[in-house]
């Protein structure tokens, strides 16, 4: 009895000290991104819940803003928010302001969902400059972006890409969470809704499940099927993030 209450306060003890270690960062300048896996130290992610808005470059027009929602990290991920290093130096080619929404990925999408459309009503309020706004979410977050699509009751015009995003549901939802989006997404009108959805057999996240998550019903949205490769690189789900915003630049 004795060695197992030990034992527990060593666990608890362990885990302390892995949370004090965890530096927060309340800065959140693109100048101080790691682009080398080695040499990353979580910058991105190691923040506070909620809005963080990107400094560190030049922005020429702020009528317009862009909301970046990252995805789900396994525990024990020692990169969480890496995948978004080099997609954020993309997207501040834009010079639009740019904001991270930080959430908790260890909850249920309806109760992240509930907490980041409640946190997007007021960001309205707050950025009155803005006359629309992009949100690019990724894997966890693009089904987030999605779930805030159906709910979107602002003047101001929406448009989202949810990119490599298990928009039906995983096993793990419907299971811990009783969640799942097989019926489909009800994209309110003043929402221009753009799914990119990775090869099945392609994307390290989805392609042991026996059938494809991205693939659902969207009710005033649309599509697009990311291609295997890019170049001679597997373009799987996290490199997805970056061949997105790569190729919204070149629409400019």
């Amino acid at each position: 009895m004795k060695m197992c209450i030990k034992r527990h306060l060593w666990i608890l003890a362990f885990l302390f000290v892995v949370g004090c270690d965890q530096q927060q960062y309340s800065d959140f300048n693109l100048t101080k991104f790691h682009y080398i896996k080695k040499d990353y130290n979580e910058y991105i992610i190691q923040r506070e819940n909620g809005f963080h808005g990107l400094t560190g470059y030049q922005v020429a027009d702020s009528t317009y803003g862009i909301v970046v929602l990252h995805g789900y990290y396994p525990w024990g991920w020692t990169t969480k928010g890496f995948e978004w290093a080099e997609p954020l130096h993309e997207l501040s080619k834009f010079k639009v302001p740019i904001w991270l929404y930080r959430y908790d990925w260890n909850q249920c999408p309806d109760q992240i969902a509930e907490e980041y459309i409640e946190a997007m009503n007021s960001f309205v309020e707050e950025n009155s400059f803005l006359d629309s706004i992009w949100v690019m979410g990724h894997s966890y977050g693009g089904m987030i972006a999605a779930l805030g699509s159906e709910q979107w009751n602002h003047s101001i015009p929406l448009t989202v890409h949810s990119i490599a995003a298990a928009l039906a549901g995983t096993d793990r939802f419907r299971s811990q969470c009783k969640f799942s989006k097989e019926t489909g997404y009800f994209i309110d009108d003043n929402v221009r809704f753009t799914q990119w959805r990775t090869v099945h057999e392609q994307d390290g996240a989805f392609k042991k499940m026996e059938t494809d998550p991205q693939i659902t019903t969207l009710y005033n949205g649309y599509f697009i099927d990311l291609p295997s490769y890019w170049g001679d690189i597997r373009l799987g789900h996290n490199l997805s993030i970056k061949w997105v915003c790569k190729s919204l630049l070149n629409t400019l």
